[in-house]
């Protein structure tokens, strides 16, 4: 039963693909297909016309461009660090002589760097496309032949989908693993691992300039390494971390849908993350290490999981009935999630009546849906 429900959870996720037709296909349709001639013979024979084809597109090997990427930031830290101790070696004329050939053409290198600021736009916007399903727009570097060809130098990946055994114990049943699949599948359809990718060489391109800056102006190496480190922290803190949290929420959104067209009770999927929240305040509870800060995780805390899948759960819940999916059970698997953290609150408000106030105790309890 469940081998068969998780084959229609990936057929309808190839059909949510197949709405979005490559160029590529419409250009090799339009080149195979035999137009008429309007010049026609004294028999009535239409002349030969000749196809309109296109040369194949070549990209860049992605292997260089992955090899690049390091490359690039040593190459900003030396020649920062190179143009900063041929500074401090030169006499102070020297210097003088340099600042006024600078000011006396300022306009010449502004000019010179709006151009490449201009350059830059360009290939940014050449480069913006639009994830298939949600319509979102994201700049990729890498086709998806590119991809696969890095993956399979790096990995041997195989296409399939690795669940280890510490998730299988936590699940509960097989709305909730399909709704994990599904989620694992999301980030295929969306090709998430190339936008992030993609999202990295963004930013490894855009702190160049600060990196020589840094390496140039900073008085001392180690200040420098310091004030490097520091860049590289905030950068991803402010920038990769919130990316890669607002991917992990447009996986489950996906997700959620897939799960619900292919006939899975979508609501276990809230239930499983509100689970996992419940389990980490008890850990809390217990002096024990729980969750992690969201803000320094790859991916949303539980309890925002489950609030943004409470969230879209009636649409969801819409189109598996729109799907004429079988009916759901009236008992919601949620209801004795939202109890149990009700009195997880009212337990902690009890012990610790001034903690209780903060903003880590706001759990949102809401009733369940009806199902029509």
């Amino acid at each position: 039963m469940l081998s068969f429900r998780i084959t229609t959870l990936w057929r309808n996720s190839l059909s949510f693909k197949s709405q979005i037709i490559p160029c590529s296909e419409s250009v090799v349709g339009a080149g195979r297909r035999k137009w008429p001639s309007p010049v026609q013979g004294l028999m009535g024979t239409l002349q030969p016309v000749r196809r309109i084809h296109t040369s194949r597109p070549r990209y860049l090997n992605p292997i260089i461009v992955a090899v690049l990427r390091p490359l690039s930031k040593m190459v900003a830290v030396l020649v920062g660090r190179g143009f900063r101790k041929w500074w401090q070696s030169l006499p102070k004329k020297k210097k003088d002589i340099f600042i006024q050939h600078f000011i006396r053409n300022k306009f010449r290198y502004l000019g010179g760097s709006t151009m490449l600021g201009l350059a830059g736009y360009t290939y940014y916007e050449s480069h913006v496309t639009t994830t298939p399903f949600t319509r979102r727009r994201r700049f990729m570097v890498f086709t998806p032949d590119q991809l696969f060809k890095i993956a399979q130098s790096c990995y041997q990946v195989s296409g399939d989908i690795v669940m280890f055994r510490g998730m299988m114990d936590l699940l509960e049943n097989e709305d909730q693993v399909a709704f994990v699949l599904a989620h694992e599948m999301s980030h295929a359809i969306l090709e998430h691992s190339a936008e992030q990718l993609s999202h990295g060489y963004l930013l490894d391109v855009l702190i160049l300039m600060p990196l020589a800056v840094i390496w140039a102006f900073i008085p001392s190496d180690g200040l420098a390494v310091v004030t490097h480190w520091f860049l590289n922290q905030v950068v991803q803190v402010l920038l990769q971390l919130p990316y890669s949290r607002s991917l992990e929420n447009e996986a489950d959104c996906v997700g959620l849908r897939l799960a619900a067209k292919a006939c899975f009770d979508v609501r276990e999927a809230s239930a499983f993350w509100g689970q996992m929240s419940v389990m980490d305040k008890l850990r809390e509870a217990r002096g024990e290490v729980g969750e992690e800060p969201a803000w320094l995780s790859t991916h949303p805390s539980h309890s925002d999981r489950q609030e943004m899948l409470d969230y879209q759960m009636s649409e969801a819940l819409m189109l598996r009935e729109a799907c004429q999916c079988p009916r759901l059970t009236k008992s919601d698997p949620r209801h004795s999630i939202w109890m149990l953290q009700k009195n997880l609150i009212h337990t902690s408000s009890k012990q610790s009546p001034q903690e209780s106030s903060g903003p880590d105790h706001k759990i949102r309890t809401r009733e369940p849906a009806k199902i029509q």
